[in-house]
């Protein structure tokens, strides 16, 4: 009994610091870190603000017409109330992410009253309370000048989502550029785009800094392209990941430009709703047309068309290839294009390079069907391939038959082992 009661008592929370706990909760999902708050006050009193972390605000809705609108005047205080709790010192230093866009309520009316934009600036004149503040998102907002010198002085912000905004160009900025290291620009409304001298205030952009760019509108793209890499000093000498419209002035344009990407490493076409047209076999902007040496890509996502131009061998682990042929509709390729691309004897069809593909270790195809041939297509140039994914299409005569049939996928999967 005596040496029961000389034991000593198991450890309990108090032999924690809070700094440990609270570095423990940093890594708990939403859900589990809501149940900590209520397992006792001092676990409420370090836990709580990490429920806040990530913040979105739809104070504003859009009609038909994308005519941007506040229904009630009860929404602007409660957003305005939100926003003021948040920007609290016991919760702002916890925020790291902050989205404004606008809420789809069926049946809204068009209601003029309220301006739309009046919980934009409150909310950017709350923005610096949030020091750690490292990614903020805009849909469907016009940045005025004053407004996007207001994002620009938010120093600790390193990811910038910008989706049917139009940023007004800034014509004398005194204060740093805007160090972002993610750009994304989402578009596809072109009446968003404003003029072109506006061009999105991409001006407003510190090139040195931007690691990432993912544009998808071609006019945007476009501009990107010839106004804002073609006229940097030094080019983009951080960027590493680009994605780009699938688009032909705007793969013309990028070709004469890669020389001021000179660490580009992951290049991405994003795929049309749609293909609008066969990519010629003339264009002029061959690799070896060019004399600047270009860093081999370790990711390319985009039709296989382009492949030839863009990709060197050595270094690409991750491909995805999609086709341009009008006659796919959505990208998918059949047996006899696929087999051109990756062995080649069409003529109709420009062949890979061996040793591009021999370094592959990720593969993604967007195909017709999924059979023993398809598989067998591939097994020869990919000697180091870890991870396959194969996507086939509904839109084909054979496609209900071969390509959604579990017992041909099984048994082409089991040739494919096999061999």
């Amino acid at each position: 009994m005596g040496q029961l009661m000389n034991r000593p008592s198991p450890p309990t929370k108090a032999t924690l610091a809070p700094e440990l706990w609270l570095a423990i909760f940093e890594h708990l999902p939403f859900r589990t870190l809501h149940d900590v708050t209520l397992t006792c006050q001092s676990f409420r009193y370090l836990a709580q603000p990490l429920l806040f972390r990530s913040l979105a605000f739809c104070p504003y809705s859009l009609d038909t017409n994308n005519q941007r609108f506040i229904h009630r005047l009860e929404t602007v205080e409660r957003t305005k109330q939100r926003i003021q709790f948040c920007s609290s010192a016991r919760i702002a230093h916890a925020v790291r992410e902050c989205k404004l866009y606008p809420r789809y309520i069926v049946g809204a009316v068009f209601n003029p009253r309220i301006a739309y934009n009046v919980i934009l600036d409150i909310l950017l004149d709350t923005l610096p309370l949030f020091f750690n503040l490292q990614s903020l998102s805009f849909m469907f907002v016009d940045l005025t000048q004053s407004q996007v010198l207001k994002v620009c002085s938010l120093r600790s912000l390193g990811n910038l989502f910008l989706g049917n905004c139009t940023v007004e160009h800034v014509q004398s900025l005194s204060s740093p550029k805007l160090q972002v290291a993610n750009l994304t620009i989402v578009c596809d409304n072109k009446t968003m785009l404003g003029n072109r001298q506006n061009g999105h205030g991409l001006s407003v952009f510190s090139p040195d800094h931007i690691r990432s760019v993912s544009i998808i509108n071609p006019a945007t793209a476009s501009y990107f392209l010839n106004n804002f890499i073609e006229n940097t000093s030094q080019g983009l000498l951080q960027l590493r990941a680009l994605t780009l419209p699938c688009d032909l002035e705007v793969i013309r344009a990028l070709r004469p430009l890669l020389h001021l990407i000179p660490e580009l490493a992951e290049l991405k076409f994003a795929r049309p709703s749609q293909m609008r047209y066969s990519l010629p076999k003339d264009e002029d902007f061959s690799l070896s047309a060019h004399p600047y040496p270009l860093k081999p890509l370790s990711k390319y996502q985009g039709p296989h068309q382009l492949l030839p131009y863009f990709v060197r061998p050595g270094a690409l682990e991750h491909l995805s290839l999609w086709s341009t042929c009008p006659e796919s509709i959505d990208g998918s390729m059949n047996f006899t294009e696929l087999n051109g691309v990756l062995v080649g004897g069409d003529e109709l069809v420009r062949a890979c390079d061996p040793e591009v593909l021999r370094t592959v270790q990720i593969l993604e195809l967007s195909v017709t069907q999924v059979n023993s041939l398809m598989l067998q297509a591939i097994c020869t140039p990919f000697p180091m391939l870890r991870s396959l994914y194969m996507y086939t299409a509904r839109g084909f005569p054979d496609a209900a038959t071969q390509a959604w049939d579990l017992g041909v996928h099984v048994k082409s999967f089991l040739f494919f082992f096999s061999g």
